[in-house]
């Protein structure tokens, strides 16, 4: 999802530790133990602190024109891959902001929409191990979007995206989600799309 990759934004874990550890062996060259033991707790919680910044949440977007299907579908699975951060159930929340005018009035208000979410066919997509978008295909004003997703549990599944180009109301040109289907290809290959 590069789109949504922030972890190349920041240091990992090991590249910190390989920081501070050179710090800390610069630290004990030039300077005596006490001044070091006064500024490991600095630096602890530096290293804290940055490791909260590194595991915030997805952005909180909103639809917008200038994001692609792709885009918007990539979003959705990432909150729904952190679905409990903030706070329980805010990946389902964010994800429903790109559910089209129709959408939302199928399924109804947020509290159905949650649990729909968390029902068998759809809980998958909560909290995956992955979620990586296989195959886009836009054609108009229509776009269908393939996923595969590991689960939390370790099975791998296809979900298709099925995305429209709204043409009147608030989203006005903003690519919404009409609905998500659970496909199951007919071998171990990666199921086909088309419009």
């Amino acid at each position: 999802m590069d789109f949504l990759n922030y972890e190349t934004c920041y240091l990992s874990l090991a590249e910190v530790r390989e920081i501070a550890h050179c710090y800390l062996a610069s630290l004990f060259r030039k300077l005596n133990a006490k001044t070091v033991t006064r500024l490991l707790p600095f630096l602890v919680l530096t290293c804290i602190a940055w490791k909260s910044v590194y595991a915030q949440s997805a952005p909180d977007l909103k639809p917008k024109p200038e994001l692609t299907p792709q885009q918007v579908v990539e979003y959705q699975l990432t909150v729904l891959q952190q679905n409990d951060q903030p706070t329980p159930d805010a990946g389902i929340e964010k994800a429903f902001r790109f559910a089209s005018p129709a959408n939302q009035r199928s399924v109804g208000p947020i509290s159905h929409f949650i649990s729909i979410v968390h029902s068998p066919s759809y809980a998958a997509l909560l909290n995956a191990k992955e979620a990586t978008v296989t195959h886009v295909q836009v054609e108009d004003r229509e776009a269908k979007i393939l996923a595969h997703i590991v689960s939390a549990s370790g099975s791998q599944m296809f979900y298709l995206f099925i995305l429209s180009k709204q043409s009147e109301g608030e989203e006005i040109n903003c690519w919404l989600t009409d609905g998500v289907i659970e496909v199951q290809p007919a071998d171990d290959s990666q199921p086909k799309v088309e419009i």
